[in-house]
């Protein structure tokens, strides 16, 4: 999974974003300000410590999610907002947009617009996200236009095609993000390769002063959409001390827990990602699939061979190994089986599976 860290200039973005890096074990050098940077961060999960503990495999092995720093934008000027268009390519690769908003006094760090306004810089990015769609969208229709009168084994499909576009263009003008135009996984389908920054997952980041973000680290949404409160400047510093003097440091600013890991937490909600687990003597590993993942497309990740001979899945949810404290005693209280290719799989599941290649 991937996702783009966007912000207005002096939003505090960049900071967080070598907070993450850092504390996550992939340190970046920001010498390029004006360039994007990319961190891949190991995704911390408790569970994947404990069965390490139980079967102490020769290493152990995180999922990862991978951050990427867009530049600031500064979309007060005709020029800026060109210059931020140039960026949005990169934020349509990502799975999920991380919107990192201002709401810190600082003399020293000019504020965006002479004003700290969070609510407002939202509704500014979130406009220009729009208008990039529609572009997208208008250019697309003008290509179906004239696709449609053409008698072609395609012409069906680019009229269904053509019918959508202008639903969501209609959609667009009305200030309406495409997720209200699309009313069908079908229809998703349809305009996926498109990456349309408006059918994005969005999690805000509201970037705050020192002195009040442990009094409000509790807060899960802002202007209707999932978000967590921080202070990039505290989270750096964490970042900065060594690991085992980092807890002694947090609890004295009453933080109960790194931003790091509260942001990949949202992340993996807001694009509906689930971890299974497998296990043995040469790793440990933790894996990240969408929710409703079927065990034989999960045994893809893995890797090819495991999918197409899948046979069976042994599965056992990872609340049930630590209740039992290890294999054969949940094995003894029946809490093994055996579950074919169609089973859903569920976050926490620690699998083996059975192929035949």
């Amino acid at each position: 999974m991937r996702a783009a860290l966007v912000g207005s200039s002096q939003s505090g973005k960049s900071t967080l974003f070598a907070a993450v890096a850092e504390a996550g074990g992939s340190g970046v050098h920001m010498d390029r300000p004006d360039q994007e940077h990319l961190a891949v961060v190991k995704v911390p999960d408790e569970r994947l410590d404990w069965l390490d503990e139980l079967y102490k495999p020769k290493k152990k092995v995180l999922a990862e999610i991978e951050f990427l720093d867009v530049p600031g934008l500064d979309l007060s000027t005709d020029a800026g907002r060109r210059h931020a268009r140039t960026r949005w390519p990169a934020v349509r690769q990502s799975d999920v947009i991380v919107l990192v908003l201002r709401d810190f006094q600082n003399d020293s760090v000019p504020p965006y617009r002479n004003r700290i306004d969070p609510a407002g810089d939202l509704e500014e990015i979130r406009s220009e996200m729009l208008f990039s769609d529609l572009e997208q969208v208008a250019g697309r229709i003008e290509k179906l236009k004239v696709a449609v009168r053409k008698p072609t084994p395609e012409q069906s499909k680019n009229i269904r095609e053509l019918e959508l576009m202008e639903r969501m263009q209609e959609a667009l003008e009305e200030e309406k993000p495409l997720t209200e135009a699309i009313s069908s996984a079908d229809e998703a389908k349809m305009v996926r390769a498109f990456a349309f920054q408006t059918l994005k997952p969005v999690v805000l980041v509201l970037n705050s002063d020192e002195d009040t973000v442990a009094e409000t680290t509790g807060i899960e949404e802002f202007a209707g959409s999932p978000a967590i409160r921080l202070s990039a400047k505290i989270e750096g510093e964490i970042a900065a001390l060594p690991p085992a003097d980092r807890g002694e440091f947090m609890e004295a600013m009453g933080i109960s827990a790194l931003a790091r890991d509260r942001l990949i937490r949202r992340c993996y909600e807001a694009t509906n990602l689930i971890t299974f687990f497998t296990v043995g003597d040469d790793e440990c590993r933790g894996w990240s699939i969408p929710s409703g993942t079927d065990a034989v497309t999960a045994a893809g990740k893995i890797h090819s061979d495991i999918s197409r001979g899948f046979i069976r899945a042994e599965i056992i949810s990872y609340d049930d190994l630590k209740t039992f404290g290890d294999e054969k005693k949940a094995r003894s209280a029946g809490k093994f089986r055996l579950e074919g290719k169609n089973y859903t799989v569920r976050d926490g599941d620690v699998i083996e599976f059975r192929f035949n290649v």
